[in-house]
């Protein structure tokens, strides 16, 4: 029997893995009054599934909470949250544990491949069509579950596709992008729904050749790479778009690039002299 699900933003479940993407949807969805949305978490279910998810937690922000401690990095965070005209503290915030426990309606699948045939099986049985995905990991056998999986990548596509999305719009186009999309079994290559970009203008980092640049590229993918994908999804929440709506792009009069990762040899100078002031 075919159902009549709901096609707005408003309404979208959350495939939930703790990622700084994810933390950041959180954060915004609480903002929103979202919190009767439902939140798929990809892991199984323990008796003691709170305590265990907080120790989770901790173990995969160990870095970004440790980095929340820096005077340095907190007045960078200052800085991109003015970027994208976030409420001040807003990616402080989005690292509070408690915030997953503030939605009414999650499920565990209890398996961590979005693939897996345990994943497919508890998305046809919950009342949900749509989905926005925090994963970066490629869908395929999900599809089957007959659901909507919607995700943000951090570059102007077709434009920008691939790794290191943000950093490499800076390289290659000094811009800044993302795009709100309804995910295929292509990499980045779905019907967009909404998408923006403007000229990349370097951050203020105060001190920041103090950090190597492992660490330079984890504080980069911890505050800059969410804040840009919430900004977006908070355009698209606010315009109330449509999740059938696509724009109509001509692919074949647009550049469709697909970039690897930064050399990791080369990110140092990269930050240097691409990023902050």
């Amino acid at each position: 029997m075919n159902k009549n699900y709901s096609n707005s933003v408003n309404d979208m479940g959350l495939i939930f893995s703790e990622t700084p993407i994810a933390r950041g949807y959180l954060q915004l969805f609480i903002n929103k009054n979202f919190i009767k949305n439902k939140v798929i978490i990809l892991d199984y279910k323990p008796p003691l599934w709170k305590f265990y998810l907080k120790i989770k937690f901790k173990s995969c922000f160990k870095n970004t909470l440790n980095f929340l401690k820096s005077h340095k990095v907190l007045k960078f965070i200052r800085n991109i949250e003015d970027y994208f005209e976030l409420e001040k503290n807003f990616l402080i915030k989005m690292y509070d544990f408690e915030n997953l426990l503030d939605f009414e309606n999650i499920f565990f699948s209890s398996h961590p491949n979005i693939n897996n045939e345990k994943n497919i099986n508890i998305l046809k049985k919950i009342d949900n069509q749509n989905y926005l995905n925090t994963l970066n990991v490629k869908f395929n056998e999900v599809f089957k579950s007959n659901r909507n999986f919607f995700h943000i990548h951090p570059g102007y596509m077709y434009k920008v596709r691939g790794a290191d999305g943000t950093l490499n719009s800076i390289k290659h186009y000094n811009e800044i992008g993302a795009t709100f999309f309804k995910m295929n079994k292509q990499i980045d290559k779905g019907d967009i729904i909404s998408r923006y970009k403007i000229e990349f203008k370097k951050l203020k980092f105060i001190d920041h050749s103090d950090f190597d640049a492992k660490t330079l590229y984890n504080i980069w993918y911890s505050f800059f790479d969410p804040a840009l994908r919430v900004f977006l999804l908070n355009e698209v929440i606010k315009k109330k778009n449509d999740l059938n709506q696509f724009l109509d792009i001509n692919k074949n009069l647009e550049d469709d690039n697909y970039y690897s990762y930064i050399d990791k040899d080369e990110l140092k100078n990269f930050f240097e002299k691409k990023i902050f002031l």
